[in-house]
């Protein structure tokens, strides 16, 4: 597989169908099946027929694998973005460069002003009464008062 550490150690044959509890997890065998599983504690701990909660501990009291762990989604990361950037850049296929376009700017662009706007607004006037719209700042809305060419109903 591209873009695994050479120094991987080979995971041993394992004779039991899950890992007896008395057998201490392997800081050099947790570190491959992470890798090979790109950072999925639940497909390593498969691997290494354990429970993906024991996996899980074991790997956040090690700052050792906590950092191999994040490399590997760092990896990953860096694959799907290369899927992106071809889609994006695929001359071929119009539909699958719109449709990533779309994911770009409502996902990772949406920092440039697009997405799907501001927060729309709901009134819930249940107990009847007054309902008082206005800005942030306090300035309040009058009755019929035009705001950029649209009527604020009173």
């Amino acid at each position: 597989m591209d873009g695994l550490p050479a120094d991987l150690i080979p995971l041993p044959t394992m004779p039991y169908s899950s890992r007896p509890l008395e057998l201490p997890l392997d800081i050099e065998e947790c570190r491959t099946a992470l890798w090979l599983e790109r950072g999925n504690i639940t497909k390593a701990a498969t691997r290494l027929k354990t429970d993906a909660a024991r996996l899980r501990r074991f790997i956040k009291s090690s700052k050792y694998l906590t950092e191999e762990q994040n490399e590997a989604r760092e990896q990953l990361s860096d694959i799907a973005e290369e899927v992106v950037y071809e889609a994006l850049t695929d001359s071929e296929d119009s539909s699958r460069r719109d449709a990533m376009a779309k994911f770009v700017l409502l996902g990772p662009g949406k920092d440039r002003g697009y997405g799907t706007g501001a927060p729309k607004v709901t009134v819930n006037n249940q107990k009847g009464g007054t309902v008082i719209v206005g800005w942030a700042d306090g300035t309040q809305f009058e009755p019929g008062r035009t705001i950029e060419g649209e009527v604020v109903d009173g």
